[in-house]
């Protein structure tokens, strides 16, 4: 199958790099109380597949810095600010664990006839500029 994706021949023997994990999906009940801001697996865990928890952490700093400065720079009240960073980052991890687990699910063991039924269909679906796009957009959290 990656051979035919991405002319590749992958030589299985020589895999070295394997790994196991659980599923799992956390997150806070708040990620801010007080002067305490929780960002990354501290405030949010999804599935290490992907990527989704590893942007997540740097998306919620990235998003976070420029709130602590107002903070320290201007000494402005950030209260409101912290608020709606708390709103935007949960919503955001909610969204990033529904696309782990997609990824999860979609990397499932099916048997032969549903695995080949669903790759044709995916692949077509790939092949339709739109849809390729849109997939790309999600799965890099754009």
């Amino acid at each position: 199958l990656i051979l035919a994706r991405t002319g590749v021949r992958v030589d299985v023997d020589s895999i070295s790099m394997l790994s196991a994990f659980d599923v799992h999906r956390r997150l806070a009940q708040r990620l801010v109380s007080g002067r305490t801001v929780l960002i990354g697996d501290a405030a949010h865990q999804v599935s290490p597949i992907g990527g989704q928890g590893m942007n997540l952490g740097w998306l919620d700093a990235t998003e976070l810095v420029p709130i602590i400065t107002a903070s320290l720079v201007d000494g402005r009240d950030v209260g409101r600010d912290l608020s709606a960073f708390d709103q935007r980052r949960r919503r955001a991890a909610v969204t990033a664990a529904r696309q782990a687990h997609l990824n999860m699910a979609l990397g499932r063991p099916l048997p032969r006839p549903v695995l080949a039924a669903r790759n044709t269909l995916l692949g077509r679906c790939n092949a339709v500029p739109a849809v390729h796009d849109t997939i790309a957009r999600t799965f890099t959290m754009q």
